[in-house]
């Protein structure tokens, strides 16, 4: 039976969230952005996965072109690494004061 854990992160500039340590979340993932308090401008998010915590490989993009609230998913291809974490490549924020990075996989 699978188990869905999701995470959540904030960001008012570019810059790395927390790694998530295997086995938190494995598997197939989503990721979504939303803007708080307005839609941002233009943002950069990616999802990532490594086995070293040093060396990281994209899993999934989000961008201001994917659209505020939209998700991404992994499709049917598993990821297997040790370690896991959400990345703002970049961000102009406009009206909103943050954007929340939403990752959800199952393991």
């Amino acid at each position: 039976m699978l188990s869905t854990v999701g995470y959540q992160f904030t960001f008012t500039v570019a810059g790395n969230g927390d790694t998530i340590t295997f086995p938190s979340i494995g598997g197939y993932f989503s990721l979504q952005v939303v803007g708080t308090d307005a839609v941002a401008t233009a943002w950069n998010v990616v999802f990532e996965g490594g086995n070293d915590n040093v060396n990281f490989d994209t899993i999934l993009t989000h961008t201001d072109i994917t659209g505020n609230g939209k998700m991404v998913f992994a499709g049917t291809q598993k990821t297997p690494c040790k370690y896991f974490r959400v990345r703002c490549v970049s961000v102009t924020l406009g009206g909103a004061t943050n954007i929340i990075a939403y990752v959800a996989g199952t393991q």
